[in-house]
Order: C-alpha cells, then sequence, then structure tokens
C-alpha cells in the first residue's frame, strides 16, 4: 500500500367509469307517453355534455401537447409521481427507479477508485460499491425534493419538440459544502487536505470520500439545497406514430443536468472554494 492510500485509509473514505343506464317505460294514454318523452330528452343531453366535458379533458391532459409531455415527466422525476409513468415512458416504476439510479451509478463510477474501503475512525467501512450505490440514491432522492418547476414554451419539429422548462434546481455549491462539512466532521479536519490536488489518483480517491459524505449528509436529515433563482433550459421529446410526444434516452439527463446549477441558493451564508464547487460538478456532469 503506497503512502497516498495509507493516509486516506486512515482519514476514512411513478377510469374506467360506470354508466347509468336508464329504462323508461311508456304506459297509459297518449298524453302519459307525451309526458314521458321530456325527461328522455334532459337525460340524451346530460349525457352529451359528460361526453364533451371528458374529451376536453382527455384533450388538456394529452401527450399530442409536448408541454403536458415535460409536465407529466418532471413530476414523476422531481416527484416520483407514477400515475402516468407507464403511458409516457413505457416503462414500470420500478423499472424508471432503476433508470434513475443507473445514470449515477454509471456516471460516479468514472470519478472513483475500484476496490477501495473507506474506513471510519470509529472503525466504520464502506466498499467502493457500498459508496457508489448510496450516492446514487441520494442524488435521485435529493431530485425528488425539487417543488418549483415550470414549463414555459415549446417548439415543434418534424420528429418531435423541444420544451422549455423552469426549474429551481439542485445548488452544487450547497452540495459540496454539505460534503465537506461532513467529511471533516466524520473524518477529521486533514481528510479533506487532497481535495483538488493535481494527482489524478488522489482526486479520484476523495471523489469517494466525496460521494460517501454526500450519502451520509442526506441520512443524517440534511435539507436539500436549491438554487434560489430559476434556471431556464430545454429538454427534447419524440414524437411517435400517433402523434403524442415521450422522452427519448438523453431527455432524463437533460432534465437533471438542465436542474443542476452554481449559483446562490437557499441558506448559503459562506463562500465556498472553486475546488469544492468543481469536484461536484464533475460527478454530475453526464
Amino acid at each position: 500500500m503506497t503512502k497516498q492510500q495509507t493516509i486516506i485509509k486512515k482519514t476514512g473514505l411513478a377510469v374506467m367509469t360506470a354508466m347509468t343506464v336508464l329504462s323508461l317505460v311508456a304506459c297509459g294514454n297518449g298524453n302519459q307517453e307525451a309526458k314521458e318523452e321530456k325527461p328522455k330528452e334532459e337525460v340524451k343531453s346530460d349525457v352529451t355534455d359528460t361526453k364533451d366535458s371528458k374529451e376536453n379533458l382527455s384533450s388538456e391532459n394529452s401527450f399530442s401537447d409536448p408541454k403536458v409531455a415535460a409536465k407529466t415527466f418532471m413530476d414523476i422525476v422531481f416527484k416520483d409521481k407514477t400515475s402516468r409513468i407507464k403511458e409516457l415512458t413505457h416503462l414500470s416504476p420500478e423499472q424508471f427507479k432503476e433508470t434513475e439510479l443507473d445514470l449515477f451509478r454509471k456516471n460516479g463510477s468514472l470519478h472513483i477508485p475500484e476496490d477501495w474501503i473507506l474506513q471510519t475512525p470509529s472503525g466504520s467501512t464502506y466498499t467502493s460499491n457500498e459508496i457508489l450505490e448510496g450516492y446514487a440514491k441520494t442524488m435521485v432522492d435529493m431530485y425528488q425534493d425539487i417543488d418549483d418547476y415550470t414549463t414555459m414554451s415549446s417548439e415543434v419539429t418534424d420528429d418531435g419538440a423541444e420544451v422549455k422548462v423552469s426549474v429551481r434546481g439542485l445548488a452544487g455549491k450547497g452540495l459540496g459544502q454539505a460534503s465537506r462539512e461532513i467529511t471533516e466532521k466524520y473524518l477529521g479536519p486533514d481528510a479533506y487536505k487532497y481535495n483538488g490536488t493535481d494527482s489524478k489518483e488522489l482526486n479520484t480517491v476523495m471523489q469517494l470520500v466525496n460521494f460517501w459524505s454526500l450519502s451520509q449528509y442526506y441520512e443524517r436529515g440534511g435539507t436539500t439545497p436549491v438554487v434560489q433563482e430559476p434556471m431556464i433550459f430545454t429538454i427534447y421529446f419524440e414524437k411517435d406514430k400517433n402523434g403524442d410526444y415521450a422522452p427519448n434516452e438523453d431527455t432524463l439527463k437533460e432534465l437533471y443536468k438542465g436542474a443542476y446549477g452554481t449559483n446562490d441558493y437557499q441558506g448559503s451564508g459562506s463562500s465556498e472554494s472553486n475546488d469544492d464547487i468543481r469536484k461536484t460538478e464533475d460527478s454530475n456532469d453526464y
């Protein structure tokens, strides 16, 4: 084990509606039959009005409108609403959740070393895979804490549509600060001194520490930091053969990346080093 490895190990690292059919029975003379006709006309009118109302409601929520598709997709990603997830993404809630986690697993694995073990001063140990899994879950959960988002406009093309959205997303500064505070509190003040080093190997080890610290921060009840001002960006939706819009394989990446910023965040009262911001940005650069 190298001296650098020894140092790191010691510091730790997602109507059916029922209609009642009324049967009217005519009886008696002609006057009685005439009287029976009026209620029949009224029932027919009520049924027609209900049908028109449902058609209008259906049109307002149709994925033939790219803004509806975009709003529904953000509801799924940011609020974990699954009522229309199968209709929009053709995935079950469980399958979509795995898709989300896989994005962070694959991206995070590019920034951390394999086969490393982080040992805390208290004696707890965490493998690289355990830390990566915790990081992926934390990021998905933090994005689901975003509650200020809306669609603004859409530009339709032959094959799809670009939808402009506004999101008060995750604050990179806040995430970096949270990670640093946990690192220094539970691993000791010296555990952070290699952050931003020119050594590629040490940088990957420090990223492992940052992933662990961020997960620990959230698991211990830490608040998800969000930016003060909304970020405006576009996400792409493809048009299918039925004229409906749906996310493609890159739409989720675009949404995650667009909803991550480095400007001021709620509750920020202290400055943060460029190294803190950069390392958190790197791990979310798809």
